[in-house]
């Protein structure tokens, strides 16, 4: 008859270190989506420049440790883009790693402009965006000293329209009518009925490719809204 290998006292080592492991696997299975999802949340204000913002994070916890999610929903004041910390193109870069996102920013300057009550939607790598903003604060992009602006109605596609008056040399004072434009991939503001083209660009960032831009005024506010690609 063959002695077992195998003692009461060793069998209860093995039952203990297996119990043990089923215990840590457990905890582990508790514990780890939420160290996953907290540190989805931490890394998603540091990117944005607030800890005080309105986080929310959904995706297996597997997902979530890799910087990946299925959805983020973010409420803040305002944001850090357009800055060398957090350029909108990092930005956008990050966007891509979620299947949706869903972000209400209060404030937000970007390339020089200041825009209010913004809200962007990112999903399968398209951006759909809206904000408002001061006419009278896109004065200051026409290249022009002393120019005025004035909202008129849009033109048939919703792409909003300026009256802008200059003063040019020989001719004085005049008034030439504007719209806004998606062209290629970039925001433009371009004159209307000249012989020669005239257009500024407003708006221009390699991470995304705009394809249009709408807009409604109403006093020196404007309700814009723009639809692109992530590139």
């Amino acid at each position: 008859m063959e002695r077992s290998l195998v003692t009461p006292r060793t069998q209860k080592i093995v039952g203990g270190v297996v119990a043990g492991l089923v215990v840590l696997l457990i905890v582990a299975l508790l514990v780890l989506p939420g160290i996953a999802r907290s540190a989805a949340k931490d890394r998603v204000r540091d990117r944005i420049g607030d800890d005080s913002a309105k986080v929310s994070v959904t995706g297996s916890w597997t997902k979530l440790l890799t910087g990946k999610a299925d959805r983020v929903d973010v409420d803040t004041p305002t944001i850090a883009t357009g800055t060398q910390d957090a350029p909108l193109g990092e930005l956008l870069k990050d966007a891509k790693k979620v299947d949706e996102v869903d972000a209400r920013v209060g404030q937000v300057q970007v390339q020089g402009l200041t825009l209010r009550d913004l809200h962007v939607i990112v999903k399968d790598e398209q951006v759909r965006a809206t904000a408002s903003l001061s006419i009278k604060s896109l004065t200051s992009l026409v290249p022009v000293e002393g120019s005025t602006l004035k909202a008129i109605a849009p033109g048939p596609d919703g792409a909003p329209r300026f009256a802008v008056t200059v003063d040019l040399p020989l001719l004085g004072r005049q008034t030439v009518n504007a719209a806004v434009a998606a062209t290629d991939g970039a925001v433009q503001v371009a004159a209307e009925g000249l012989p020669i083209p005239v257009a500024v660009t407003v708006f221009q960032d390699p991470s995304i490719s705009v394809t249009s831009v709408t807009g409604k005024a109403s006093g020196d506010r404007m309700r814009i809204a723009f639809s692109g690609a992530v590139n």
